[in-house]
């Protein structure tokens, strides 16, 4: 053994080793520096390392068979001991393990001297943005990852029951067991339950405990199973204490698989858990908890089906198309069942709400779903609820909808769901503070939910607080690195907020394309900006983007946007085409919806106005405020006032339009400073001092 070692030594493969060891980490190190750099996909690196491991192996295996020698590469076998030369070829590896140590440590001086990224250039580490305040409040930023330093007693987290039955058909009906005890919970005070989106992640997750508590901020957790066996369910559950690692309780209850045993079975493991987390439950607790919705398994079944794919992750109207008739069935099996019918009221104002079904019939409908809702449990919280989706989406009344959100909340406050509602509402009334703080409490009891952190930055961008946008942007994208949404909100504060078109462009055009307002919008406002009229008309001859135009906004949008490219282009005679085709097609689209009726209007007046029919645009523009003000919609009621004070400059009347511009630049519902700077459609209005000092972001001395 001992003449083996001293050969190694002999032929200097422990040289070899050590001397390509400290090589291959300074070419990795190099190559990391240089394809971050480049943003190369993270496989070219993984496959560097794999390339370099394997060299490794043969670099060894080379330097125990083969030698140098004055002749050139030899195999061992075939060297005179008296005539080997490997004592010089070790001193001179030394030599070169002296120089790549030498090498190594100046890589790691450059590393360090780099230091992190700078402030508005990339996303923030997580220790950068601990530390930024609110630049103009100084008042601290919005938590990044809203979570207890420690996990808090009087929260829990129930993770999702395994299916035990193991037939995928029964996933649904453990997944609906599991979301009927999260309601059931939410409705106790002073427990706090981590909702549903964020517990699903750890669905067959191999986190232990711990971690998953010390990810969600909870000092209990709930885990249990379903199975169901022809007319018998079983169902197991246990509580732990995360602090002792303790089972609190733990039981297993096999039953007939009525609807009075599912739902004792839920109260109970209830009862277990509010006793372990506040003690005894009061009287409200009791009759919160003696609530059952049906007595019919089928007609509960239904639901749960029905329910399941309302909560699938995308908003789309298939997801609401597919449930509608499970929910039908379910009130059709019992005619009593309150809960189905507030579901089916939500099904119905989807259909008007995303516009697969606007007829007279659907509001009938709802009208009767919501009857027999209200008529069957009027202080249900889903019923509540769904009262106010009614006025939300059919009435368009959002204040009247509040109301009812706020009841809903009091109702069931450990409910996110509804508090993100209430919150989205709060934003229309115009209470946008009120809206934040609605948006961080549901935040609190689902942070992992990134529909209610885009909805919470959106609030923030309508409010032109950019400063806030990007904070919020640059730290969640770190911890949802594949949300399309965020990427535009990192984006949209660079254009809005820094007014930094170069920066924007080069995270523009490295984000997918998609349908949406946070993609369309962002990127025709940016080739606008930059007065690149061929990309704006390039953007348009985009499906995508078309689509979403005259879908999502109105008819005829397309080519008004087009005709106004042309027209900053110098084609007069294109972009006069373009607007009076426009204005034809928006004049024959018939809708009695304020919000889509606005617009079209509101579109009708800016094409008018571009052709110089200013008395005809501000008629038009001011029968659009009549359909809706921001008084009436305090987000899209806004941005229709925004186009109002647009008109009235390109009209003429320009002290009334720097008076609406100074009462709200920079403010909830105004324009932001960067937009007026930018924007060449107010390029008529550069003439005018006032305008241009209106229009000049803090800083900027020339353009």
């Amino acid at each position: 053994m001992t003449s083996f070692f001293e050969e190694i030594k002999r032929r200097n493969v422990v040289r070899v080793g050590v001397a390509y060891g400290i090589a291959a980490w300074v070419l990795l190190q190099v190559a990391d520096l240089v394809l971050d750099a480049i943003e190369a996909p993270a496989w070219v690196l993984q496959a560097l390392m794999l390339v370099v491991g394997l060299g490794f192996v043969a670099a060894v295996v080379i330097a125990w068979a083969y030698e140098i020698t004055p002749e050139g590469i030899k195999r061992e076998k075939d060297v005179d001991r008296d005539q080997s030369i490997a004592g010089q070829t070790g001193r001179k590896l030394d030599r070169i393990i002296i120089v790549f140590l030498v090498v190594a440590v100046g890589v790691l001086l450059v590393e360090r001297s780099l230091g992190p990224p700078e402030k508005g250039s990339e996303p923030f580490s997580q220790a950068e943005t601990a530390q930024i305040t609110d630049q103009e409040t100084g008042k601290r930023a919005l938590t990044p990852f809203p979570q207890p330093a420690t996990p808090a007693n009087n929260v829990i987290a129930a993770l999702p029951f395994a299916n035990r039955s193991n037939v995928e058909e029964d996933l649904f009906f453990t997944d609906g067991i599991h979301d009927d005890l999260l309601t059931q919970l939410a409705k106790i005070d002073g427990l706090k339950v981590i909702s549903r989106t964020s517990v699903m992640e750890y669905r067959n997750t191999t986190k232990k405990i711990p971690e998953i508590a010390a990810e969600l901020g909870v000092g209990k957790i709930l885990e249990g199973g379903v199975q169901r066996a022809g007319s018998r369910v079983r169902i197991n559950a246990q509580l732990i204490d995360v602090a002792t690692d303790e089972h609190l309780w733990a039981e297993t209850f096999d039953r007939e698989m009525t609807i009075e045993n599912l739902f004792d079975i839920q109260s109970e493991i209830t009862r277990h858990i509010v006793a372990a987390v506040k003690g005894e439950l009061s009287p409200a607790d009791r009759r919160a908890l003696a609530d059952s919705p049906t007595d019919n398994v089928e007609a509960y079944e239904a639901f749960l089906r029905a329910r399941a794919l309302t909560l699938r992750a995308d908003y789309v109207s298939e997801n609401y198309i597919e449930a509608e008739p499970w929910a039908q069935r379910a009130v059709d099996l019992d005619p009593g069942f309150a809960e189905a019918w507030a579901l089916l009221v939500e099904i119905h104002g989807q259909a008007v709400w995303q516009g697969w079904d606007r007829s007279d019939e659907r509001r009938a409908r709802a009208e009767a779903a919501l009857a027999n809702a209200l008529r069957l449990k009027p202080e249900s919280p889903a019923v509540i609820a769904a009262e106010a989706d009614f006025y939300y989406r059919f009435d368009e009344d959002y204040k009247k909808a509040l109301g009812y959100f706020e009841r809903a909340h009091e109702a069931a406050p450990g409910d996110s769901r509804i508090l993100v509602f209430k919150a989205i509402t709060e934003r229309r009334a115009g209470y946008w503070d009120e809206s934040i703080a609605s948006f961080e409490r549901a935040l609190e009891l689902d942070p992992s939910n990134s529909f209610i952190i885009n909805q919470l930055i959106d609030t923030l961008g309508n409010m032109n607080q950019w400063d806030r946008v990007r904070y919020l942007t640059d730290t969640y994208i770190l911890r949802f690195p594949s949300s399309r949404d965020l990427r535009s909100f990192q984006m949209q504060s660079r254009i809005y907020g820094d007014g930094n078109l170069e920066a924007a462009r080069e995270l523009m055009d490295r984000m997918p394309t998609w349908s949406g307002p946070f993609y369309a919008l962002p990127a025709l406002d940016l080739a606008r900006f930059e007065r690149d009229y061929d990309q704006v008309l390039e953007l348009l001859n985009a499906d995508i983007v078309r689509g979403f135009l005259e879908e999502s906004i109105a008819p005829g949008l397309p080519e008004s946007v087009a005709a106004v490219a042309y027209h900053l282009k110098g084609d007069m005679e294109t972009a006069r085409d373009l607007f009076l085709k426009s204005t034809k097609t928006l004049e024959a689209f018939d809708i009695d919806r304020n919000t889509e009726s606005t617009f079209k209007w509101s579109i009708i007046a800016r094409n008018l106005a571009f052709l110089g029919d200013h008395e005809a645009a501000i008629e038009a523009s001011e029968k659009s405020l009549d359909l809706l003000s921001a008084e009436d919609d305090h987000l899209f009621g806004a941005v229709n006032e925004q186009s109002h004070i647009w008109v009235l400059a390109m009209a003429g009347q320009r002290d009334e339009a720097l008076r609406q511009l100074r009462a709200k630049l920079d403010q909830p519902e105004g324009y932001s400073r960067w937009t007026l700077y930018f924007d060449p459609v107010w390029d008529f209005f550069r003439d005018d001092p006032r305008f241009v000092a209106l229009a000049t972001p803090a800083g900027v001395t020339e353009k």
